[in-house]
């Protein structure tokens, strides 16, 4: 489903804004000063380093030792700016105090004039997916089709040793991480990729989504269900073509709830896993001169997440994003599933030295679980629920078909749902084909600007 262009417009706007007052104010001044305060030494000088799609990072020179990174939340591009940063700090220490996977260290957070920042260490490298990428695009990393075997099955290796392990971590709720020095709980609602994405483009009420962690993995599916209905019947531009578009998007996200009620059969109650919704090659640091990892980076939007989440085959394996795909899933596979195959030969070869060093017990294999997600669905299923933007096109291409039989008309589906459901649709299809032309001047912002300021 499209998002709204006007939310969009509107949050880029404040953007734009914070980045002319940021720019304004010696950011440079301001990093160093952040990282004396955190990171003892003495500054000498900062620049403006790698910045991402929500951050934005200062290098900080020292005269002395190490540098460190001074990464500032970006206003407009990630809504809950302050739990975002309280979320992946408490992440971070728990990986470096609890796993052998490299993350920086973290001397230190806090709020200041432009909002929360982290200071962290600075880490060498470049990322992993500069190696995987074909050179001859520009944008966004395509995965080389020329690449040497080699290289490739070296990347794959890193990242499979850093799945598996995260996924052997078992918690007892579905949340974020709070806590420090050894001391942590999931206390926390898990904050999603997709969240801020409806806050930030579809501009979706705070009071949609959930305010607690969750204790069944089947309540957080129809959590995740329900926000695929709240953006259908909340967002205020863009939302349908037609009727009949509206009608088939209403069908698909009542069907899909239905779906989740009965996903989860095996670890419904408990264990959860951590699970980032952005881990993928970009993240991964490796250092040149000695093509080892130097470290794992950019752990927002990292939550305990129901075992489905972790047991189905990466999205990440062509470097693009679920977005970023081709309108025909058909031709999708055709690339995917060759470099799945690589994949999990890879992973299954790293299961197999660690079951022989007996540090992975058989039933902790994700091979053959991230094979059979492929062919039970469970791989759409669970990507339909993260992500709004691709639901529509994953749910009628394969989730219907696989639930519901070949698909003949779409009256058949209207049948299938209750009279309830059939009253709301009618009701939400005049609203929203009456509405169809959008309604600038009475556009409502959930999230104006002196109220980002605060989250």
């Amino acid at each position: 489903m499209d998002f709204d262009h006007l939310a969009q417009q509107k949050q880029e706007q404040k953007a734009a804004a914070w980045l002319n007052l940021w720019s304004s104010r010696n950011p440079e001044i301001s990093s160093m000063q952040l990282a004396e305060r955190h990171r003892p030494g003495k500054a000498v000088s900062a620049c403006l380093w790698r910045s991402g799609a929500f951050n934005i990072c200062y290098r900080v020179r020292y005269d002395e030792g190490p540098d460190v990174i001074v990464r500032f939340a970006a206003l407009g591009r990630a809504i809950c700016r302050r739990e975002k940063v309280q979320i992946e700090v408490a992440t971070m220490r728990w990986i470096r105090h609890t796993t052998s996977i490299p993350v920086p260290e973290v001397f230190g957070s806090g709020v200041c004039w432009a909002g929360p920042y982290i200071v962290m260490a600075f880490l060498d490298g470049v990322p992993l997916s500069q190696i995987l990428r074909d050179p001859s695009l520009a944008g966004r990393p395509v995965l080389n089709p020329q690449i040497n075997n080699r290289d490739f099955k070296r990347a794959y290796r890193e990242m499979a040793s850093y799945i598996l392990e995260l996924s052997q971590y078992e918690f007892d709720s579905i949340g974020a991480l709070e806590g420090n020095e050894g001391s942590f709980a999931i206390t926390q609602r898990p904050l999603t990729f997709n969240m801020n994405e409806l806050m930030v483009s579809a501009n979706l009420p705070g009071e949609v989504f959930p305010s607690h962690s969750f204790k069944s993995a089947t309540e957080y599916f129809e959590t995740l269900a329900m926000q695929h209905l709240s953006q259908l019947r909340l967002q205020q531009h863009d939302a349908v073509s037609s009727k009949e578009d509206c009608q088939r998007k209403f069908v698909a996200r009542c069907l899909f709830l239905e779906i989740t009620k009965n996903l989860c059969t095996e670890h419904r109650q408990r264990p959860f896993r951590l699970y980032c919704d952005d881990f993928r090659p970009s993240n991964v640091l490796v250092d040149i001169a000695t093509a080892h990892v130097s470290g794992v980076i950019d752990w927002e939007f990292t939550y305990t997440a129901p075992a489905e989440f972790t047991w189905v085959a990466p999205w990440w394996l062509l470097l693009q994003s679920p977005e970023d795909w081709e309108d025909d899933l058909d031709h999708f596979l055709a690339r995917y599933l060759p470099r799945l195959d690589a994949f999990l030969e890879v992973l299954c070869d790293h299961e197999n030295r660690l079951i022989e060093q007996q540090l992975l017990f058989e039933p902790q294999r994700l091979s053959l679980r991230m094979k059979d997600s492929m062919e039970t669905g469970l791989f759409w299923t669970c990507l339909a629920a993260r992500y709004s933007s691709m639901f529509d096109e994953i749910y009628w291409k394969f989730i219907d078909p696989q639930c519901y039989g070949t698909f003949t008309t779409l009256d058949d589906r209207i049948q299938l749902l209750s009279e309830e459901q059939r009253q709301e649709m009618r009701e939400l299809v005049k609203l929203k084909t009456d509405k169809c032309a959008g309604d600038q001047e009475n556009f409502r912002d959930h999230y104006p600007i002196d109220e980002l300021l605060e989250l």
